[in-house]
């Protein structure tokens, strides 16, 4: 199995996404996969510009050379998509948008009915015939990663492509104050990683132990007073 990972975090190696999506792709290595990472931070890559010349005039390809050239190759060779993002204002970061957007140039100006009978375009080339999303999410609460959760399967479902589950960890704002509570969930991540990479799947007790928030409403928030205490006296600071 050939796997691409995007790491849509504007902290790039930096914050928690990174930390989870590192895990995984370790676990997913250890199973034999061939994995290609990409971190769109680092990257230039222009917003789509709704010029539709990729499906008029040289189908299949994008009319913008940029950084993207990098990925389209991967994206066309790869079995899984791993979208690793955190949780900005309910949604992708915008660097993961802007890529998705991109990929429209896969796309013909041809429609047709998908296997739900909904209404789609054909493909000039094909995504990796499957999703999977890995977020993090500042809050506490579960309930933030449900308009990213529609999001993304509305994202596979446009691509023809299937989505195999999504690992979401809240609480990172108190994870990064006290990174050590993580690391039994790290652990898990790589586990479920790489019986992906042997099963072609990740079982649904093991996404649902991942998934159980680390920490409580009450100690997120004990911890997470560490953070505003440090962004107070930065604020002070500064003045």
């Amino acid at each position: 199995m050939k796997v691409i990972a995007l790491n849509g975090s504007a902290r790039g190696k930096k914050g928690v996404t990174w930390k989870l999506l590192d895990s995984l792709l370790k676990g997913l290595s250890e199973g034999g996969t061939t994995v290609r990472e990409f971190q769109i931070k680092e990257m230039n890559i222009s917003t789509c510009r709704a010029c539709l010349t990729c499906m008029h005039k040289t189908p299949g390809q994008c009319a913008q050379r940029d950084d993207m050239d990098q990925i389209y190759p991967s994206l066309r060779e790869s079995d899984l998509f791993v979208m690793g993002t955190p949780v900005y204002t309910d949604n992708m970061s915008a660097q993961m948008k802007t890529v998705t957007d991109r990929c429209i140039c896969g796309m013909d100006p041809f429609l047709r009915l998908d296997p739900a009978n909904r209404v789609r375009h054909s493909f000039s080339w094909a995504m990796p015939s499957k999703f999977l999303l890995v977020s993090t999410s500042g809050f506490p609460e579960m309930e933030s990663f449900q308009p990213l959760i529609m999001t993304f399967r509305a994202q596979a479902a446009n691509f023809g492509c299937e989505s195999i589950g999504e690992i979401c960890i809240p609480g990172s704002i108190a994870l990064q104050m006290a990174p050590q509570l993580l690391e039994p969930r790290l652990d898990l991540i790589q586990r479920a990683g790489k019986m992906l990479a042997l099963q072609g799947k990740i079982e649904s007790t093991l996404l649902e132990e991942m998934n159980r928030p680390i920490l409580t409403v009450e100690k997120y928030l004990e911890i997470s007073a560490k953070y505003e205490a440090w962004a107070k006296k930065s604020r002070e600071q500064a003045t």
